[in-house]
């Protein structure tokens, strides 16, 4: 459907008058959030594949002069990564662009961009708005997960059974699962991370706030020190777009040991305005691929809230 003057008539009248919205000098480009803790990896293939893999499991004792134990490193559990593309047009006729008296159609642009970045911030959330669902690591399991099977056996889990509201002991029941049960697919424990990022959603910003950076115990009147805090670094990050209002995730501050990336085939592109030879009317395009979602579960921990 092309823009005429008649679907925004406010464009094209003589009064003097403010056209209100988030155009011109008044958008504002909206905060990358995911790419504060999402890892971001480009790709040129039509989708990505990850394959993990198990290594040894433990050294076993040997007798003096007896042959060793051999073992080897076993083939891990595969993902794949399959790029989605999203496009979007405006198409304004030549009158109307022709009355335009603020210049609102020429600015579209920016409405463009700003819907596809929006886009790409929703995409992003869903990988934890599905976490307990539909939203697969390479193992087969949910992102969070009580039965994470390991590839030398066992399972391993970063969610807990019954799921808890964000408070002190449920924050630090996390960190003791995140020590205890993050394990390799060889069977052995992940050494502790001391950098941690805590997401959550607008409803548990204050909450989120006062467990990590509260010097004393919070919510208590004794004087006993925080461990939360003073035991490990943390970063607060929240995200508007997670659906689930009790929902709160930790994830390994460092990216790059945790599974949770985006593949990046083609980036937000705006395409060169054309001309539609039949009528004149302008065309304005933008473009983009990219995939989200996680290889693998260790160093993430989610609970969806009581």
């Amino acid at each position: 459907m092309a823009q005429t003057r008649g679907t925004f008539a406010a464009l094209y009248d003589n009064r003097d008058k403010i056209v209100y919205g988030l155009l011109g000098e008044q958008l504002k480009k909206l905060p990358a959030i995911h790419e504060k803790y999402f890892n971001l990896e480009t790709s040129d293939r039509k989708f990505e594949t990850t394959t993990g893999s198990a290594g040894f499991t433990t050294v076993p004792e040997k007798a003096e002069g007896a042959v060793y134990t051999t073992d080897i490193i076993q083939e891990g559990y595969s993902k794949n990564f399959t790029h989605t593309e999203f496009g979007l047009m405006f198409e304004a006729t030549l009158t109307a662009e022709e009355d335009d008296q603020y210049d609102v159609l020429k600015k579209n642009t920016k409405w463009l961009a700003f819907v596809a970045r929006y886009v790409m911030e929703q995409r992003a959330a869903n990988v934890f708005n599905n976490g307990f669902g539909t939203e697969l690591t390479a193992d087969g399991s949910a992102l969070f997960s009580t039965t994470h099977p390991l590839v030398r056996g066992g399972t391993a889990s970063n969610r807990h059974a019954s799921d808890d509201d964000l408070s002190a002991t449920s924050l630090m029941a996390a960190m003791v699962t995140l020590q205890t049960d993050t394990k390799l697919d060889s069977g052995q424990v992940v050494m502790p991370i001391t950098d941690l990022t805590l997401l959550v959603p607008p409803a548990l910003e204050n909450t989120a706030y006062r467990l990590v950076k509260s010097e004393g115990l919070p919510g208590v009147a004794d004087n006993d020190k925080n461990p939360i805090k003073g035991l490990r670094s943390w970063t607060v990050i929240v995200n508007p777009l997670f659906t689930d209002t009790d929902a709160w995730f930790v994830l390994a501050g460092d990216k790059s040991l945790h599974g949770i990336k985006r593949y990046t085939r083609i980036p937000v592109s705006l395409r060169e305005p054309v001309n539609d030879p039949r009528t004149d009317n302008r065309l304005y395009k933008v473009r983009f691929r990219a995939s989200w979602g996680a290889d693998f579960w260790q160093n993430t921990y989610g609970s969806q809230g009581s």
